[in-house]
């Protein structure tokens, strides 16, 4: 019997079963815009790769990243509007973190028209801490890493460059034993 993960399945399988999984773990966070001068609910923690769903519950209004009725360019779902059927989504992925990067992954948000009355929201992206000495991906920090980072030393950059400074040296052998162990 074979010990493989993905014994009898093609490597392109696999990958497809990888992707579905890692695509099913992300949520679908809705906030109700409206009717009155809230975002409900006003204040959203999220993962990374979660979507933030605004939905119109009323009243005449958008949304808009910013602070204090000042745009600053990370999302604007247009003018303000009273259609109901209006929605507006952004999905918080890596992608859009690197674009629009903010401190604490903090991004706060007003309607346009009601910004002077409090109408305002934010919505904070969490992301997982990364193993990043963790060279080999098997999720412990161990004698295996340390060799993969020996066996790499003075390259620059890439995978064994564990501290990201552009070459692997001694700095990344210290930054594997200080990690040894399970990663978090």
């Amino acid at each position: 019997m074979s010990r493989h993960m993905f014994s009898g399945r093609t490597p392109l399988a696999a990958l497809a079963a990888l992707a579905l999984n890692v695509a099913a773990s992300a949520e679908i966070h809705t906030v109700l815009v409206g009717p009155g001068f809230d975002f409900l609910p006003a204040e959203i923690t999220i993962q990374l790769d979660d979507t933030v769903h605004w939905q119109w519950n009323g009243g005449f209004h958008n949304v808009e990243s910013g602070i204090g009725g000042v745009h600053d360019g990370n999302f604007r779902s247009g003018d303000p509007t009273s259609d109901p059927t209006t929605t507006f989504d952004v999905t918080f992925d890596q992608a859009f973190l690197d674009a629009h990067p903010m401190p604490d992954n903090l991004y706060p948000y007003y309607c346009i028209a009601h910004v002077g009355v409090g109408m305002v929201g934010s919505v904070t992206v969490e992301v997982a801490e990364t193993c990043l000495a963790d060279v080999n991906d098997d999720t412990t920090v161990d004698i295996d890493d340390l060799f993969e980072v020996l066996a790499h030393w003075g390259e620059n950059g890439g995978t064994y460059d564990v501290n990201g400074d552009g070459v692997v040296d001694i700095e990344d052998v210290f930054d594997v034993l200080g990690a040894w162990g399970a990663c978090p």
